[in-house]
């Protein structure tokens, strides 16, 4: 069902964490079909600051997670990725919720 309003394509540049040496490792990017609702949203960050946000951009279920970078999959998204725009502008994650309505469920992020 939200397949039908996913009417844009973003890519979420994935942070793989570090290596023994804790150099970063190399980012996989990821192209998701998503919805970009533009406008100022004022949220609450995860350290409990309030932030604006530039957009909120809705994309299909993703589990969110804290840790263990370097062994995630595909379908996972954490707040140390990106999110990059078509005209290439890259945007950091200030906030990742599930939402539910009614039969539709989404994973909503905040950007700046």
């Amino acid at each position: 069902m939200i397949g039908a309003y996913l009417v844009d394509t973003v890519t979420l540049r994935q942070n793989m964490g570090s290596d023994t040496h804790q150099e970063p490792l190399t980012p996989r990017d990821v192209s998701v079909r998503a919805f970009i609702d533009y406008g100022e949203h004022r949220i609450e960050d995860r350290t409990g600051k309030i932030v604006v946000s530039m957009a909120k951009i809705l994309m299909r279920p993703r589990t969110t997670i804290m840790d263990g970078f370097a062994a995630r999959a595909v379908n996972t998204i954490a707040y140390e990725d990106e999110i990059v725009y078509p005209d290439g502008t890259v945007h950091t994650v200030v906030k990742i919720s599930q939402g539910r309505d009614f039969t539709i469920r989404s994973t909503n992020v905040y950007v700046t």
